[in-house]
């Protein structure tokens, strides 16, 4: 399997460089800041136009408007932001131009994990928009989330007669109830203290009538209604009850969680694949590909099972089955290093030495740190039984003292070259001095 990186025909290559360092910057803002950024970036207009329709939603007012989009927002802000002091910065980025948008895959790692993410950039107006994020491996949309959040019904037609109560009966009341009161105190009050009361009176009572034409005002300008209060899904507490359980390794706790969310009607295939995860964290390796299996059969699978499922078939020794799950994750979720590597492995294994050192060749153009790839490369190479080649592929890293030739030595990845003699002579080599710089091949 090889992998390659498409061009893009609808887009120059500055446009597309444009598009990826676009949502590097909105992506950091997102889980660093300023918020402020993110929130101009996101094309929250166009989310909420698909959700009621965009005659509804050119109808509406400018404040209406703007509370479908803070709730837009705040479901984003949720799920993309990290507790504070977080270390935050992006791993490696790929870019796949499309017919009318530019696809970028991010690797955000936060602390010690790395977020797989896909930003779809689009250009709006005179200017770039963030029209979606997707969490690639368990298969989230957000936009498609943030208008599921919103309910089944987030925009309904106001009709006259509910207008016109919602406007009059409650300022009508409060009118009624201050006239009320003055004819209580009217007669029982000195005759030359009345008119202190009606003017005492008065007061509220204008202040409603106004109150009231300027509300009567604004429902005329609204003939839509959108709820005070924007509802959350009735899963959405056991979904965040679940990840902070496995934040804090309450593995059995997250799991209850998981299977408690799916019936409250969360979607299957994200909740089956944190459940493979935790499977397979506790060791129950079963489960953990039934989960999985779960996650990759649904109408909206969960791609990241499909990578699950070529490491198990790869620890059993069937690099075919193996190969086949990971063509599948690729086309459906793109490339990243951990996946690539996992390709060249697999290739390597079939025999396959070509395809394998391709894909190490398209890891080289995810990641800025060469490093890892020229490790990957001469762990290929070598499987391969290819000496010359892993030797010369480690040689420049060699010169600037980054190579450990005793860890080299007893890395089982080369015992296919272990006595070839050009493998025996690098090793045998008196190291360069080591720079002041962080370990590669052969260091751990």
């Amino acid at each position: 399997m090889i992998v390659a990186l498409p061009l893009g025909a609808e887009f120059s290559p500055l446009e597309i460089e444009e598009a990826a360092e676009f949502a590097r910057r909105v992506a950091m803002a997102a889980v660093r800041g300023p918020q402020r950024v993110f929130n101009e970036a996101l094309d929250a207009d166009s989310i909420l136009a698909r959700r009621v329709g965009p005659d509804v939603w050119e109808k509406l007012t400018g404040r209406q408007k703007e509370r479908l989009r803070e709730a837009v927002r705040e479901r984003f802000s949720l799920v993309l932001g990290v507790p504070k002091g977080t270390p935050a910065e992006i791993a490696w980025s790929w870019t796949s131009p499309e017919a009318n948008a530019i696809n970028v895959l991010l690797g955000l790692k936060l602390g010690d994990r790395t977020l797989k993410t896909r930003w779809i950039v689009r250009r709006v107006g005179r200017g770039l928009k963030i029209s979606d994020v997707q969490l690639v491996d368990p298969g989230i949309s957000l936009a498609a989330g943030a208008a599921r959040a919103l309910g089944s019904s987030p925009v309904r037609r106001r009709d006259r007669t509910e207008r016109a109560a919602a406007v009059a009966w409650p300022r009508l009341a409060a009118i009624l109830a201050i006239l009320a009161v003055v004819l209580v105190f009217l007669r029982r009050v000195a005759p030359q203290k009345r008119i202190l009361l009606l003017l005492t009176a008065s007061a509220p009572t204008v202040l409603f009538l106004v109150d009231g034409a300027l509300a009567a005002g604004r429902a005329a300008s609204e003939p839509y209604v959108i709820p005070e209060e924007i509802p959350t899904e009735p899963w959405r507490l056991a979904e965040q009850l679940a990840l902070q359980a496995q934040r804090e390794g309450r593995l059995d706790a997250a799991r209850d969680q998981w299977s408690r969310a799916v019936a409250l009607g969360a979607p299957v295939a994200p909740a089956a694949y944190q459940m493979g995860l935790l499977a397979k964290q506790q060791g129950d390796a079963v489960k953990a590909q039934a989960s999985f299996l779960r996650a990759l059969s649904d109408p909206e699978p969960a791609p990241g099972a499909a990578r699950e499922l070529a490491v198990f078939s790869l620890t059993q020794a069937d690099s075919a089955t193996a190969r086949q799950y990971l063509r599948r994750y690729v086309e459906t979720a793109g490339p990243d290093p951990e996946t690539l590597s996992l390709v060249a492995i697999v290739n390597t294994n079939l025999g396959d030495t070509a395809a394998a050192l391709a894909a190490v060749r398209s890891a080289r153009q995810l990641v800025g740190d060469q490093s890892k790839s020229v490790e990957l490369e001469a762990r290929v190479r070598a499987r391969a039984a290819d000496a010359a080649g892993a030797v010369q592929v480690l040689r420049p890293l060699a010169r600037e003292g980054a190579v450990d030739r005793a860890l080299l030595r007893a890395d089982a990845a080369y015992l296919p070259i272990a006595t070839e003699p050009a493998w025996v002579a690098f090793l045998n080599e008196r190291p360069a001095p080591s720079p002041t710089r962080p370990p590669a091949p052969g260091r751990r």
